[in-house]
């Protein structure tokens, strides 16, 4: 078993690069570890963003929250903090950060406003991870990774990103070819691992085109290892040479695609093994958090799974009535993900708090922290702060109380915008009507782990063979590298002895019993996402990246530099799913009816739009704001 990487220090937060220097030799790292560095944002030398370890929600972020939430327990009292805004925002997120920019905005820049995290860095699920290795930085997105489909953005999320001077489309030129920013055709691994099928192997290829009968799929397929009866069905599944072994239901054919699980269909209808449903898993497992055991026939092959060429033009039409279309989507990624729009957000509301204005500017941009919580600034980020109440007050005031460093206080407002998890806000906003409580709860997040993996040279990942390695049965579902970009004075390096930045996304798999909905799974993901430690976390990865890399020179104890988990045990915001929700009537949704404005709190937030986009969580921040300009 190869050294542990990274030990119990860095679970709590020590860097392995201290104040962003270039990573040192092994004495002079312990020595930084025994320092540790400041866990206050007003102290010199605290930079999140460099923090390697557990991150995401970290130990401390949900302590508090969980105590209200599972118990009921919130502290007695809270000392008044001698303190009154225009607007409270809680939340500093994508929404939060937009919220505060739209209000100031619209209401005006002498506006006083204050943003709560319960984390130690502002970004909400849009993180920075940043490594220094041998004078060279590499940054990638923790959490929240690109504009999707920017063009389509609505004219308010579009105006935002248009006045905070994030340019899409120098994002876009800057991509370089690597990773998920990788030609379509570009080729992707199927790692089948030894524990499956007694040996690693690597069979690279254009695997999402081979899914649909394309390219040279009967090659891709003839050489996974499995059985030649499995790998002759596999081939009259993805081409549609052969006829399905058991017929659909008669009737309803689209009823049936959107209420039969896709496993379902594979297994009993197409004759696959349910081993070999597990190679359509993966993407599956970091878009709707699940397996194919519990999403719809018409949800997998939206992801791109095998079917339509078996089901032929009577399937198509079905689809099509529903309006289903083939549409590319149009990807854009920055160097830091969506960090690059939280960052962008947070320079522009406290301009002290890192110079530049541009884009090109900003990837460099050394943020310093102890800028974000002046008295004498206009808007204050507060981090490691936890809401635990907001109410509306006889005298029109909204109070909101937090607990900060252990410290229970409270702070008055005029309005105030909850941009959090919307799971919480039954919890923190007593005052709401019972049914909106239920509402507002309805969507359960799906829990996400996110890691990054320093190694000293991308070489072994090069010559694995693919820019994404789809792993059907590995704790990580894909593995593939850190954005890679090129704007202003920041460039990815992309030699093959240059350090590279592995990228591994996963939900916790687990399997449907048979009787459980997606809301069940992701529950039950999600403890244990809380109950497996750092070190087994740690395991895993090193064991996974063993077994991808087997045919290379990879050696875990010589090549790993760092790593950086970032768990999300509140990922996405719930969407509704063809297997476990009703079609609910326009404007009578759950997350519509609990995003109603209570007395001068409004919501905001990617989960009241139930959408897990970033243009979902500006039109939240818009609609919010607007409720309270206009209160």
């Amino acid at each position: 078993m190869p050294k542990k990487i990274t030990r119990r220090d860095f679970i709590n937060g020590v860097s392995v690069a201290a104040a962003g220097a270039a990573v040192m030799d092994p004495k002079a790292v312990w020595a930084e570890m025994a320092k540790g560095q400041p866990t206050t944002p007003g102290a010199t030398g605290y930079y999140p963003p460099t923090r390697t370890g557990l991150r995401g929600n970290h130990e401390g972020t949900y302590d508090v929250a969980h105590a209200l939430a599972w118990n009921g327990e919130s502290p007695a009292s809270y000392s008044a903090l001698d303190e009154e805004y225009d607007l409270v925002v809680v939340g500093t997120g994508i929404s939060g950060l937009s919220a505060a920019y739209f209000y100031q905005r619209e209401a005006g820049q002498d506006k006083r406003i204050l943003l709560l995290d319960n984390h130690d860095d502002f970004g909400g699920h849009a993180k920075r991870n940043e490594f220094h290795f041998e004078g060279q930085m590499l940054v990638s997105g923790g959490g929240s990774g690109n504009f999707q489909d920017p063009g389509k953005y609505s004219p308010e999320a579009k105006q935002l990103l248009t006045e905070v001077g994030l340019d899409v489309e120098v994002i876009r030129k800057g991509q370089l070819p690597r990773g998920f920013a990788a030609e379509m055709d570009a080729p992707m691994g199927m790692y089948n691992d030894a524990a499956t099928y007694g040996k690693d192997s690597v069979v690279t290829g254009a695997w999402l085109p081979a899914w649909q009968g394309m390219g040279n799929y009967q090659e891709l397929i003839n050489a996974l290892p499995l059985p030649e009866n499995e790998r002759k069905k596999l081939i009259g599944f993805v081409d549609g040479s052969r006829p399905l072994e058991k017929p659909l239901p008669k009737g309803d054919l689209l009823k049936t695609l959107k209420r039969m699980p896709y496993q379902t269909f594979a297994v009993e209808h197409v004759g696959l093994s349910k081993q070999t449903t597990r190679l359509f898993d993966p993407y599956v497992r970091v878009t709707h958090c699940t397996g194919t055991d519990s999403i719809s026939i018409m949800e997998g092959i939206k992801t791109g799974l095998p079917g339509l060429a078996v089901l032929g033009d009577e399937g198509m039409a079905a689809l099509q009535s529903s309006g289903f279309a083939f549409e590319g989507v149009d990807f854009v990624w920055a160097p830091d993900g969506n960090a690059t729009i939280t960052r962008q957000l947070v320079r522009r509301l406290i301009p002290s708090v890192a110079p530049g204005q541009t884009v090109e500017d900003l990837v460099t941009a050394r943020f310093d922290y102890s800028q974000l919580d002046r008295p004498d600034h206009p808007v204050r980020l507060r981090l490691n702060s936890t809401v635990t109440r907001i109410l509306n007050e006889s005298d029109g005031a909204v109070s909101v109380a937090y607990v900060q460093d252990g410290k229970p206080v409270e702070v008055k407002a005029k309005h105030c915008i909850f941009a959090g998890f919307n799971g919480m806000t039954p919890h923190v906003c007593p005052q709401l009507p019972e049914e909106q409580k239920k509402n507002a709860s309805y969507g359960v997040k799906s829990p996400l782990l996110l890691a990054h993996v320093l190694i000293r040279k991308a070489r072994p990942f090069l010559e694995a063979g693919g820019q994404v390695n789809m792993c059907p049965n590995s704790y990580f579902a894909l593995v593939t590298t850190g954005m890679a970009s090129k704007i202003g004075d920041y460039e990815t390096p992309m030699g093959p002895d240059d350090p590279l930045l592995v990228y591994l996304m996963t939900s916790p798999p687990v399997e449907n019993n048979g009787s459980q909905s997606a809301s069940d799974l992701y529950r039950l993901a999600r403890h244990q996402l809380y109950a497996t430690p750092f070190e087994e976390f740690e395991t895993k990865i090193i064991e996974q990246l063993s077994g991808l890399f087997a045919n290379t020179d990879f050696d875990a104890d010589r090549d790993i530099e760092a790593i950086t988990l970032n768990r999300w045990s509140h990922g996405y915001a719930y969407a509704y799913m063809d297997l476990w929700d009703p079609e609910f009537p326009e404007g009578q949704a759950p997350h519509e009816l609990g995003r109603k404005p209570l007395g001068n709190i409004s919501f905001a937030g990617s989960d009241t739009e139930a959408r897990a986009y970033a243009d979902g969580a500006m039109d939240a921040a818009w609609r919010a704001v607007q409720e309270r300009v206009r209160a």
